[in-house]
């Protein structure tokens, strides 16, 4: 217990554990799903550039992810966390994506 937590709105990771909860429910996502999602909520009501996103997913992977990619991986971390109307993870269009808390 202890550990580092982020939280907003009913999404809560720990981050010793890697485990991310949806009205404490536990989730599971990919390594790539998990990434972005910390780094959106690590970076709450601030506006966060698709370029951002890709540099941080592609630093994990080595390789490089496209901007269409990112928009699949945005699409499915909203599924998983009940997100389908883009009301915790929002898109700023043009710009990038904002989680506000």
């Amino acid at each position: 217990m202890g550990g580092e937590e982020l939280v907003s709105n009913y999404i809560r990771i720990d981050i010793a554990s890697g485990k991310v909860y949806a009205n404490n429910i536990e989730i599971v996502l990919t390594k790539l799903e998990y990434r972005i999602l910390v780094n959106l909520l690590k970076n709450q009501n601030r506006l966060l550039s698709r370029e951002d996103i890709l540099n941080d997913i592609w630093d994990i992977v080595g390789n490089f992810v496209n901007d269409n990619t990112l928009t699949v991986y945005i699409k499915r971390i909203r599924e998983k966390i009940g997100d389908k109307e883009g009301k915790i993870i929002e898109t700023v269009r043009g710009l990038g994506y904002r989680v506000n808390g």
